[in-house]
């Protein structure tokens, strides 16, 4: 993935070599959680509650973490400029391949239609790289996620989320409606609370 950012993608958009350092982070732990840190790095805790974006990797599959917003940032003024990014690329050495977003505010709805044009900019300028298009054809399960350390009931769910039972009765997260992002034969997935993204 590191190689894919730095080479192929700087190379299709006509950019630079990238020289940011520490892109990308890899794990095989059977469960983690991802953090975006005021500093806007992301950092990862194999420590329960410790993070935002939580994942269960249940085959402890060989995950890379890319850094996508540090290495949009590192990129020239001109390209970066107006251009709404996520925050990671997780992809496994198996099926998985997620773009997220992760947010820790009380504010969801705000930040949930921020998060879906920010997924939905990002998915689309890293399609039109063609290395990353042939690596999305070789996957099966392909998400733009939000993550949101806060916990409350999108309009469509009635539960109750008191005493964070959200977590408790829908514990896999929660697919959701966006036509655009489906067009690009992804799905639109959040995250809240404790819910847990497990990678199959």
């Amino acid at each position: 993935m590191e190689n894919l950012l730095k080479n192929d993608f700087t190379a299709h958009y006509g950019l630079s070599a990238c020289i940011a350092q520490d892109l990308v982070i890899q794990t095989n732990e059977p469960y983690f959680e991802l953090e975006d840190t005021p500093k806007k790095d992301i950092v990862l805790y194999i420590k329960i509650g410790a993070g935002t974006a939580r994942f269960s990797n249940p085959k402890t599959a060989t995950v890379t973490v890319a850094k996508y917003e540090k290495f949009v940032t590192s990129l020239p003024n001109s390209f970066q400029r107006d251009r709404k990014r996520c925050d990671i690329i997780v992809c496994d050495d198996g099926e998985n391949l997620i773009l997220g977003e992760i947010k820790d505010s009380p504010n969801i709805k705000y930040h949930r239609k921020k998060a879906k044009k920010q997924l939905y900019e990002s998915l689309t300028t890293l399609l039109a790289v063609p290395q990353f298009l042939k690596l999305t054809n070789k996957k099966t399960v392909k998400r733009c996620c939000y993550f949101n350390k806060q916990s409350d009931a999108p309009s469509i769910i009635t539960a109750t989320t008191a005493f964070n039972r959200l977590s408790e009765i829908f514990s896999e997260g929660f697919q959701m409606n966006h036509p655009a992002i489906e067009e690009q034969n992804f799905e639109f997935w959040e995250y809240l609370g404790n819910q847990t993204l497990t990678l199959t």
